[in-house]
């Protein structure tokens, strides 16, 4: 192994780099200079399906837009124990949820959101994310809002 005074240094010169050609080209020192905001690109969240299918979440696709006939579809509804782990598998996976630290509670499909959270986007989520399982039939909000 080399010590790193030994390493070989290559130009700049000798370096291709492909650019990466999606949208248009914006420099954020250019964007800083100008007074303009700067978003750098995010990767949107991403939801796990029912059938092991992968959704786009957050308005980046057609997987965000819930089918409202869903729940009926559904042939093998989960227990209301099985639905409780669902829900807490999701709430983890949720970037927007991850960090919240929630009680669930499930009987007949009915949904009950216990817990603290600091404020109404954290509640919504929460409220989102857990409605989004299948075999959800309607979701209690009895979060407390800090």
């Amino acid at each position: 192994m080399k010590d790193r005074d030994e390493i070989d240094e290559v130009p700049e010169s000798d370096i291709e780099v492909e650019p990466f050609n999606e949208g248009p080209e914006i420099d954020p020192g250019e964007a800083v200079e100008e007074a303009e905001p700067y978003f750098p690109p995010t990767d949107p969240v991403v939801r796990q399906g029912p059938k092991g299918e992968t959704k786009i979440a957050g308005g980046f696709g057609a997987g965000d837009v819930p089918d409202k006939h869903a729940h009926a579809a559904i042939e093998d509804v989960p227990s209301d124990e099985g639905l409780e782990d669902l829900i807490h598998h999701a709430l983890r996976l949720d970037a927007s949820t991850a960090h919240l630290r929630l009680k669930v509670g499930v009987q007949q499909g009915v949904v009950r959101l216990q817990g603290i959270v600091e404020d109404e986007s954290d509640a919504e989520n929460a409220l989102a994310v857990a409605g989004d399982v299948p075999g959800v039939v309607e979701v209690i909000d009895e979060l407390t809002r800090a």
